[in-house]
């Protein structure tokens, strides 16, 4: 009787091992969510026009250059705080006064801002995406704070698309690969 009850806690820690790792999104899937969001990103830079850079729709809303910079900065940060506990050793991924009037400026500065994103997240273990971390004065596990880039990341660099249309460009076509 001990056996048997023996091997069924076994079987039942084998199989419910997989399950407990994958309750959560895993880093490297995040990790190539983050990598396809660069690519769209960087598009978006590319098929701007320069005269576009200082462009806003509309008085009271961010120019191109300030909505480019809000969504790959803001990844860099969020990414940043949720990994390291707060803004410190946060690097310095360039210089707004250069790259908000400068397209080759600020398509380095979106591409370091991502990157640095990318890299936070890829160095996670699996204990590290279930840690609970306080963000914005919310507790929660690692893992469903950067769900926060996947949701503010979109709704950011979306709102660029009438400031490309009403400039004469069509965005890119989206896709989620």
């Amino acid at each position: 009787m001990h056996r048997r009850l023996a091997v069924l806690t076994a079987a039942l820690a084998l199989t419910g091992a997989p399950l407990r790792a994958q309750q959560f999104i895993p880093q490297k899937t995040l990790v190539s969510i983050l990598e396809t969001q660069k690519a769209f990103i960087l598009k978006y830079v590319d098929i701007a026009p320069d005269s576009m850079l200082g462009y806003r729709p509309t008085p009271g809303v961010r120019n191109f250059a300030e909505q480019i910079e809000h969504a790959a900065g803001s990844d860099a940060f969020i990414a940043h705080l949720i990994i390291a506990g707060g803004p410190q050793g946060m690097p310095v991924l360039g210089d707004s006064t250069v790259y908000r009037k400068n397209k080759a400026a600020l398509r380095e500065f979106t591409a370091k801002s991502m990157d640095h994103a990318i890299a936070m997240i890829g160095g996670l273990s699996d204990a590290q995406m279930v840690a609970e971390v306080t963000l914005f004065g919310n507790k929660m596990q690692r893992h469903r704070a950067l769900m926060l880039l996947l949701d503010h990341f979109p709704w950011t660099l979306g709102a660029t698309v009438p400031y490309l249309r009403l400039n004469g460009v069509t965005p890119p076509a989206y896709s989620p690969f």
